[in-house]
């Protein structure tokens, strides 16, 4: 690109040629003597009205001057649109014949500028040329453009090359210009008053300039006005050969006052060492830019690259450390309900950027916000849209921006009906930006604190294509325990649908529910693991829709303002309607273990296997939890297995070994110490069945007594009736044997008696015999 060099080369040919046409004119003739000459010609030629009140003056020698004094231009018919009051200025002629332009001045003094715009968008400083004219100019500037376009490439090829003339202006001076532009398109009038004045303009040096302008911008009828006063100062360089320039000690300061600001006077300066152009390199450097307003102050730095074919770029920013509370009171913004008013008091930034026109990277950025410090990489990619963002930080505490919470301010309903149906209907989740998201996102952070919660770290790491929003995973160390899931969020349809993963590991479950909402109801170590899914873009969808499992376990803990102990002897005393001393009782149920499966319907979470193992103690449980309406009904049965109950309770064995029912019902936010009470239905069965077991018992002693004693009577009989058989049986054997023995002997007698006769009559036979 050649354009530097040719305007050079053809302001120079100008400068020659008016120089020379001067210098003939004015021997031999008074151009006062013309001005009707010139005034008819500019409105046949150019339908241009020309008014000439002033003397039209020049000189010759040693310098070609020329002075013109109230002038006036309009276009047409309509009012004059250039005026001045005096133009001077002197070209030295000596120089012109060593190719070299020296002017001593050129001073516009008084030139008023009237540019309007009507509601077709036709400016007055356009000529109303006929459309066949206007056309055969055109032709006729073609054809004059192709020629001379083939004369300079003949010239370029067959001359010599041109030797750009050197060029020195002593001064360029501009006094009180004033401008005045009107659109009837916009409705916007500009007034502008402007001096410049530039010296010692010469190639290859630096030329010293400095303007400055008052500016008002407002309406037709002058409503609502914004005014400037703009300063500018610097050193100017050009350098035709290399087709560069520079500008040095650049000082700009502006101060701009108006009604619609949010401060006024707003003021600003900018200062840069140096800027650098070089045309053919298309390379720009920008060194020691400094800007400065409303107490801040930014540093930069800039290196750019092919800026007209292939841009790119290095920028170094920083901004010097500055309080943000005074900022906004400056611009009179009203700073936001902070509980610290400490908070936004101290802010800095450092910041590197390079990129071209299809990426962009920001590496590194650091950010220190009061006590907070932010580390940031990121990588932008623009065709096709991606971003890579990584970010670290430590030492955020986010309530200290937020407003003191105000106790009870929860249970405040909305004013109306009508805000209510409008704040419940509000999306959650930005569906059609979530559709729009294409990237990365690391986030890892030390020391955060939000809604009280206090997080020692955590960690992020998250994809955003086509709807979907992958977190895998989400980490996070707090409360002497850790917390870890991964989490996909599909907004591909009109219905969002959220799915988790949820561990916990050793979380101290009561300090955590303090701090974050304010509850005190259990404590322990918790551990937890499950998958839940829900669907919705507002949260009592969300909360309706929840499905899922969890095992929930808590370790060394307790139940915190429900002693179940306590719960029964009140219960036991209400059946007997006895007086209890409930000094006698702690307030808390310590236990060794909880454990509970949490099956979760629409939002209903049911806990059929809940139980809860202490010394002394056995609690089980079955009932519901809302999480759409923040409500407990739940029952648990309390058992006292191998002890007794507190010496309060004043009970028997039997009664310290039953399973008592405490029913635990109402509101998340109800007091604990009333949230869960005895079931005196189920207490009066359990005495009702206890009696009944007693009376039984006491039946069946009876009973056995009778038959013990019954069994001993029948014992003593028959025993006396053994005895009186035995002694009936002894008598009889003694007759018996007495008979027998009288038998006996009257047998034997008789028997020795036949023994006797037979004898005597075998005797006597044989006496026969013999």
């Amino acid at each position: 690109m050649v354009w530097l060099k040719r305007l050079s080369i053809l302001i120079g040919g100008l400068l020659v040629l008016v120089a020379l046409l001067l210098a003939s004119v004015m021997l031999f003739v008074n151009p006062n003597d013309f001005k009707d000459e010139l005034k008819t010609v500019a409105l046949e030629k150019a339908n241009v009205n020309l008014r000439l009140d002033g003397d039209i003056s020049w000189s010759f020698f040693p310098w070609l001057g020329l002075e013109l004094e109230d002038i006036g231009v309009a276009l047409g018919s309509d009012a004059e649109i250039l005026q001045f009051d005096r133009a001077e200025f002197g070209l030295a002629i000596k120089p012109l014949l060593q190719q070299k332009i020296q002017v001593n001045k050129v001073n516009l003094v008084n030139l008023k500028a009237s540019l309007n715009k009507d509601k077709n968008g036709q400016g007055n400083w356009e000529l109303d040329i006929p459309e066949n004219t206007a056309e055969a100019a055109q032709a006729a500037f073609e054809e004059e453009t192709t020629s001379l376009a083939s004369s300079m490439a003949d010239d370029a090829t067959e001359a010599e090359p041109f030797v750009i003339p050197e060029i020195q202006l002593d001064e360029l001076r501009i006094e009180n210009a004033q401008l005045q532009y009107r659109d009837e398109q916009t409705n916007q009038l500009v007034n502008a008053t402007l001096n410049v004045q530039i010296n010692d303009v010469q190639w290859d040096k630096a030329w010293p300039m400095a303007m400055d302008m008052a500016l008002t911008q407002s309406d037709l009828q002058g409503n609502s006005p914004i005014k400037a006063n703009v300063q500018l100062s610097a050193n100017l360089s050009v350098f035709p050969e290399r087709e560069a320039f520079s500008v040095d000690a650049l000082a700009l300061s502006t101060k701009v006052e108006s009604d619609l600001l949010p401060a006024s006077p707003l003021e600003a300066k900018l200062n840069a060492i140096r800027v650098d152009f070089d045309l053919p390199q298309e390379n720009v450097l920008l060194e020691g830019m400094t800007l400065s307003t409303l107490g801040v102050n930014l540093d930069a730095k800039l290196e750019a690259y092919q800026v007209l074919s292939d841009p790119q770029f290095t920028a170094i920013f920083s901004v010097g450390e500055f309080n943000p509370r005074d900022v906004m009171s400056a611009l009179n913004i009203a700073l936001p309900e902070m509980s610290d008013d400490s908070a936004l008091t101290s802010a800095q930034m450092n910041m590197s950027v390079e990129g071209s026109l299809d990426r962009l990277v920001v590496k590194p950025m650091s950010l220190q916000l009061d006590e907070t410090k932010i580390e940031a990489n990121a990588a932008l990619d623009l065709s096709p849209l991606y971003w890579d963002l990584r970010i670290a930080g430590a030492n955020l505490d986010l309530d200290r921006y937020l407003p003191t919470p105000v106790e009870g301010e929860n249970e405040e309903a909305p004013a109306n009906t009508e805000q209510a149906i409008e704040s419940e209907a509000s999306d959650l989740i930005p569906v059609e930006l979530i559709r729009q998201l294409n990237g990365h996102v690391g986030f890892a952070f030390d020391n955060l604190t939000v809604k009280n919660l206090k997080v020692d770290r955590i960690e992020l790491d998250s994809t955003q294509s086509n709807g979907i929003v992958k977190v895998a995973p989400l980490k996070a160390s707090l409360y002497e325990g850790s917390f870890s899931t991964t989490a996909n969020l599909n907004a591909q349809s009109s219905t969002p649908t959220i799915a988790l993963v949820p561990s916990i590991d050793a979380i101290q479950i009561q300090p955590l529910l303090v701090d974050f909402m304010d509850m005190d109801k259990v404590a322990g170590a918790t551990y937890l693991n499950g998958d839940l899914l829900m669907q919705g873009n507002r949260i009592e969808d969300l909360m309706a829709s929840l499905q899922g499992d969890l095992l929930v376990e808590i370790k060394d803990g307790a139940l915190i303002g429900t002693n179940l102990t306590k719960s029964v002897c009140e219960g036991i005393a209400s059946v007997r309607q006895d007086a209890l001393d409930g000094s006698k009782f702690g307030e808390d149920t310590p236990f060794e273990a909880m454990t509970f499966p949490a099956h979760i319907v629409n939002g209903q979470v049911s806990t059929p296997g809940l139980k809860i193992r202490s010394a002394g103690i056995e609690v089980t449980g079955d009932g519901v939890i809302s999480l759409t309406d923040s409500s407990l009904n739940y029952q648990t049965n309390v058992g006292f297995p191998g002890s007794t109950l507190d010496d309060a309770c004043q009970v028997n064995e039997k009664v310290a070994e039953l399973t008592f029912p405490i029913i635990c019902r109402g509101q998340f936010s109800d007091d604990p110490a009333g949230l869960c009470r005895p079931d005196l239905k189920g207490f009066g069965n359990l005495f009702l069945d206890l009696a009944s077991a007693e009376l039984k018992l006491k039946a069946e002693e009876e009973k056995a007594k009778l038959k013990a004693e019954l069994e001993a009577k029948v014992a003593a009989e028959k025993a006396k009736l053994e005895a009186e058989k035995a002694k009936l049986k002894a008598e009889l054997e003694a007759k018996v044997a007495a008979e027998k023995a009288r038998l006996k002997a009257e047998l034997e007698a008789k028997k020795k008696a036949e023994e006797e006769a037979l004898k005597e009559k075998l005797k006597n036979k044989l006496k026969d015999l013999f």
